[in-house]
């Protein structure tokens, strides 16, 4: 990707997991006026003087030409109106249309009634200052013969202010966002939508001494839709942007935490000017995958003249396949989802790291420039709020095969992973393995895995739902084989929007206050899995413990392990390197170990505690200390370290885990 970053051709396919006979379609922007492409099989891409050689592999459909326009993502949450006329309130600004009505809430906290045509509009502005974390009560009242708007604000039941201005009846309205519709635009466009909570929203009319609801909306129904219900008049809406639901409302009163179990206290949804849910770009043309297209990582690549670009998308087996591999692949794909686009590298955001900007590609060029292109879970929201949903519907410019992640210069998530392909294209043969992913699993379960003799992870399978932990214990059960090769886990999903709570444990870079913490798509509460009794070592043998942005450990095999004649084959060819293997990676590691509830038979292979350990700039997890919290660093404390396990299971299996996400490096 070279060009001004900003104009750079980005795209993204649609669906991103697809099977083989599908028409995915594919989405472009693009600065120029049209563009080639070519499918390609994705093998190794990112560059490592250690690495192997770039090898992506054209698949035999033609090369095409398209004309395409560049676009800008219209970000922010709102809701739309059922009925053919939209519904506004509470905008920051606004674009210019003949009639305007807007309540304002400006940058000091003042409320602004603004009324009138585009040539003439009058602004009045509420005397009183509105405070952040505060709920208000707001009345209009709308008098068509005198033509006056009347805004009455409270708190609870405390006048705070009133103002009127004149207005012009029968005009559209939006709320909690602007008018600027769903379309990408052209150019880049700057949100104007309401940062904050409104819990329920109502319009009534007064005609000859007797009140009528014309629309009220509960907010509190249909919570895991997109939906929201008038329950007067069938004047439903719809949701624009994966809205924040299951959050607490006005009258919360700390009672409930679970919204489910709740009464009252859930009719509220917080809007953020910086939601996205669907690109919605137009198809710039579909790919049609041949029906005996083997299961795989595959890409598009595109070429402007001034710059290109490779989308991955993936291929599922063929559920009808006459012939199983024996060996399954399975990427992450709900790992991708969570940090699509992160901003770990704005210091204006609640956690930020400080990087050298000599080491930034230009992948990550193009996402400074273009910020309507989305958050990822790990970041907060403009307004602070953390983030409880991300999108697979939109450009995701970490997820490249030669994205160089910017905080250590170095292959992470896809680009890594995509060593695990070349690895068995090598060891197997092409071909000889299928790839499978999170949304398989999940839509699938164990008749999916039960097909194969030997799962084999990725680099970062940190995000599993309680379904693809269920096919992996059945799996197990039943004596298949696993090779854990990264490090962590956490919860839920949908298609190609994941939502995750952070709750009140685990290591993360925002916590969602009480009564949050439920998922609103599931209802499933959030925090690690651990602290709802599934820790991944119960399944696996090892878990997380602890983070570090620096130079990684080697490993010391263990006495046990050479006495043990079992792992022969896993130590073949170490006979003779001494009990010290891997020189360290450096990267951002989090390095599991084994702890209560690992399989009483698992045999620690390794161990970075017999190759000098961890340096201090690990550090331990807030989860795994308790008080006094002392210890707390690489050289300090004796859990942090990371552990290469194997045990055998009742079913006649085994697993082979490892405790990095840096493991991939070795198998490169």
């Amino acid at each position: 990707m070279s060009a001004t970053s900003s104009n750079a051709i980005i795209e993204y396919v649609d669906p991103l997991v697809c099977s083989p006979g599908d028409k995915p379609t594919v989405k472009e922007s693009c600065g120029l006026s049209s563009f080639t492409s070519q499918v390609l099989r994705l093998g190794a891409r990112y560059q490592h003087p250690d690495g192997p050689p770039v090898n992506h592999q054209r698949e035999a459909n033609k090369p095409r030409k398209a004309t395409v326009q560049p676009d800008w993502l219209i970000s922010a949450s709102r809701i739309m109106e059922g009925r053919p006329r939209a519904v506004s309130f509470l905008s920051i600004d606004t674009t210019k249309t003949p009639f305007v009505f807007e309540c304002l809430l400006n940058e000091s906290g003042h409320l602004i009634v603004r009324v009138g045509t585009s040539d003439d509009i009058q602004k009045v502005k509420l005397a009183t200052r509105l405070v952040r974390h505060q709920c208000y009560h707001l009345c209009f009242t709308l008098e068509p013969s005198p033509g006056i708007v009347r805004l009455r604000a409270r708190v609870k039941a405390r006048g705070i202010g009133e103002l009127s201005a004149l207005f012009e009846a029968d005009k559209p309205f939006t709320i909690a966002g602007d008018s600027c519709g769903n379309e990408p635009s052209r150019q880049p466009v700057k949100s104007s939508s309401f940062n904050g909570k409104l819990d329920g929203f109502k319009v009534e009319t007064l005609s000859n001494g007797t009140l009528a609801t014309l629309l009220g909306f509960n907010f509190s129904v249909d919570i895991p839709t997109d939906k929201v219900r008038d329950v007067g008049n069938q004047h439903h809406g719809n949701l624009v942007n994966a809205l924040s639901r299951a959050v607490t409302g006005h009258d919360w009163d700390f009672g409930q935490s679970d919204w489910t179990r709740a009464s009252y206290g859930y009719g509220a949804i917080h809007f953020h000017d910086d939601d996205l849910d669907d690109a919605l770009w137009e198809t710039s043309f579909e790919l049609e995958l041949p029906g005996d297209l083997h299961s795989g990582c595959y890409g598009v690549f595109v070429d402007d003249g001034e710059s290109i670009d490779t989308i991955p998308f993936f291929v599922r087996p063929d559920p009808k396949a006459a012939e199983v591999p024996l060996v399954a692949l399975i990427i992450p794909t709900f790992t991708y989802a969570a940090y699509p686009n992160e901003h770990f590298y704005d210091e204006a955001r609640t956690v930020s790291f400080h990087s050298d900007t000599s080491k930034l590609d230009t992948h990550f060029q193009t996402l400074v420039k273009r910020p309507d292109l989305g958050i990822s879970l790990y970041d907060s929201n403009n307004d602070g709020s953390g983030t409880v949903f991300s999108t697979l519907k939109r450009p995701i410019l970490n997820m490249r095969p030669d994205y160089s992640m910017w905080l250590f210069d170095g292959a992470r998530e896809f680009p890594a992973d995509l060593w695990f392909v070349e690895f068995l294209d090598r060891e197997l043969g092409s071909g000889a393995h299928d790839v499978i992913t999170d949304h398989d699993i999940s839509a699938s379960g164990a008749s999916l895995l039960n097909r194969y003799r030997v799962l084999m992870s990725c680099s970062h399978p940190e995000y599993p739902t309680s379904g693809i932990l269920n096919a992996y214990s059945a799996f197990l059960a039943g004596g298949g084989h696993f090779m854990y090769l990264g490090a962590t886990t956490h919860d839920p999903s949908r298609p190609h929007r994941i939502e995750v709570r952070r709750a009140e444990a685990g290591c993360r870079t925002f916590g969602l206050p009480p009564g949050n913490w439920h998922h609103s798509l599931t209802s499933e509460p959030g925090s690690l899995w651990r602290s709802r009794g599934r820790p991944p070592n119960r399944i696996f043998g090892v878990d997380s413990c602890a983070l570090g942005i620096c130079k990684g450990a080697g490993y010391g095999i263990t006495p046990e392990a050479r006495r043990d004649a079992r792992l022969g084959p896993i130590l073949r060819g170490l006979e003779d390197s001494g009990d010290v293997i891997g020189r360290g990676v450096g990267g951002r590691d989090r390095p599991p170990r084994l702890r209560v509830g690992t399989p009483g038979n698992a045999v620690v292979v390794a161990t970075t505690k017999l190759a000098r350990g961890h340096s201090d700039q690990y550090m331990l997890f807030n989860e795994e200390t308790l008080f006094p919290m002392v210890g707390t660093k690489g050289t300090t404390s004796e859990k942090i370290r990371s552990d290469v396990v194997y045990f055998e299971t009742v079913g006649g299996g085994a697993v082979f885990s490892v405790g990095s996400t840096n493991w991939v490096g070795a198998m490169a």
